[in-house]
């Protein structure tokens, strides 16, 4: 638990009432807001992706070159189970697909979704979540490594050291060069039933499948929120929803070394107060020199203007940046679901996506940021439900300066889809940030 709670100011934040402020939905494309604001609308190119009926949970990440990997997940052809699939973008659009896991006994959350990574080499690790238990958050993580292209994948990798028939999940997978880093939400305290809080855990696992020291990093944060991660060299630093005693929910950083945590502490003061978990997590990148965090907040009032339904947010990490550029600027458009990713552009912009609603349903939307300059326009990339069926969009920029976003379109064919565009010409050839 990082926070250190004013409780004056929390007392307030309980006790204020907000004028409501009717936030109307934008109509259909790109969504303008600004007085003069003149920004040329996006290209956006679907991508075709050949997938079984059923596909969901899409995720990217950056292969070796550079090039946008995304894994998704799908029912098996054979019937059984599910199955953990991966397409590296090419030229021509997405390659052939290759199958890194499949089984019968996975715990397939909207949440709480599989993920890869790749080293320098182009070894590859996937993670996906499979049952501890028949209780229905008994679940551990399961990490294969693949040294051929997919081609062949090892026998799974248990990277926590219990068993306990708790929570192992939220894991934020990523390459250091070299080795793979992951850092994970794990229940073990909570194993004996007395209360004790959801922890956060990480560790490394070597291109050879051998793991490192299993670490505690927080002792109390949030029980199911998604967290990230950006690699800096032999630092990583993680973004994750915080919890306090007093259940205050805000997000947290801190920047973990090889032994050590060098730095933490809060990202903003939302003080969003919640009994509850709101299964709505940050996300994090870098463009230039600068780090940025963006998160969903349900606070009813964000930098002194209502908000009846919560709020996106966005603000540059870096506690040497002062002024205009590092203050907090809001990313939706008035009635946002949440569920945020954020891509850095390497140009010094950011390239966000977040799920706003839309009448009764729901919209993929994203819209570029520049710190200490106004925001762009927001554009509609695809339309999906705003309930848990639709997961979380996904967005990862790519070196030639353009960016890929994926995410699960609902009611195809009484099912789900996994969808991709590209967005071309955002900035010049760049190098992405890590993911």
């Amino acid at each position: 638990m990082l926070q250190v709670i004013d409780r004056v100011s929390l007392i307030l934040i309980l006790c204020s009432l907000s004028s409501f402020l009717g936030a109307q939905s934008p109509p259909a494309g790109s969504v303008k807001e600004g007085a003069g604001l003149q920004e040329a609308s996006l290209r956006i190119e679907p991508l075709l992706l050949k997938t079984a009926k059923g596909s969901a949970l899409p995720n990217l990440t950056n292969s070796a070159d550079g090039s946008a990997l995304l894994s998704w997940v799908e029912p098996a052809a054979d019937g059984k189970g599910v199955c953990l699939r991966l397409s590296t973008l090419g030229e021509n659009g997405w390659g052939e697909a290759v199958t890194a896991a499949q089984g019968s006994g996975w715990f397939v959350n909207w949440a709480d979704f599989p993920s890869a990574a790749v080293l320098l080499d182009g070894t590859m690790a996937v993670h996906w979540l499979d049952r501890i238990s028949q209780k229905t958050y008994a679940y551990g993580v399961k990490v294969s490594i693949s040294s051929d292209q997919g081609k062949t994948w090892s026998d799974p990798i248990i990277p926590h050291r219990d068993d306990s028939q708790t929570e192992h999940g939220f894991v934020a997978l990523r390459s250091m060069g070299d080795h793979f880093f992951l850092a994970w939400l794990d229940g073990r305290a909570m194993a004996d039933g007395e209360g004790k809080p959801m922890t956060l855990r990480a560790t490394t696992i070597s291109a050879k499948g051998t793991r490192g020291i299993d670490r505690l990093l927080d002792d109390r944060v949030c029980d199911c929120c998604p967290l990230d991660a950006l690699v800096d060299g032999e630092d990583v630093t993680l973004v994750y929803r915080d919890r306090d005693f007093l259940g205050v929910r805000d997000i947290s950083w801190l920047q973990v070394g090889a032994e050590k945590i060098h730095q933490q502490g809060l990202v903003r003061e939302d003080g969003w107060v919640q009994e509850g978990c709101p299964v709505n997590g940050p996300s994090m990148a870098s463009s230039g020199s600068t780090r940025a965090v963006a998160w969903y907040t349900g606070v009813d009032r964000v930098l002194d203007q209502p908000a009846p339904e919560g709020a996106v947010l966005a603000t540059l990490l870096d506690p040497a940046i002062e002024g205009e550029k590092s203050s907090a600027v809001r990313i939706d458009d008035g009635r946002p679901v949440g569920r945020v990713d954020i891509a850095g552009l390497g140009d010094g912009s950011y390239l966000l996506c977040w799920l706003e609603r839309q009448g009764d349903g729901g919209e993929v939307r994203v819209r570029r940021w520049t710190p200490g300059s106004a925001r762009g326009s927001s554009h509609r990339i695809g339309s999906t439900s705003p309930g848990r069926r639709s997961g979380y969009p996904r967005i990862v920029a790519l070196k030639d300066g353009s960016a890929v976003v994926a995410w699960t379109e609902t009611e195809v064919d009484g099912g789900t889809a996994v969808r991709t565009v590209k967005i071309p010409g955002l900035a010049r050839s760049t190098t992405p940030s890590s993911r």
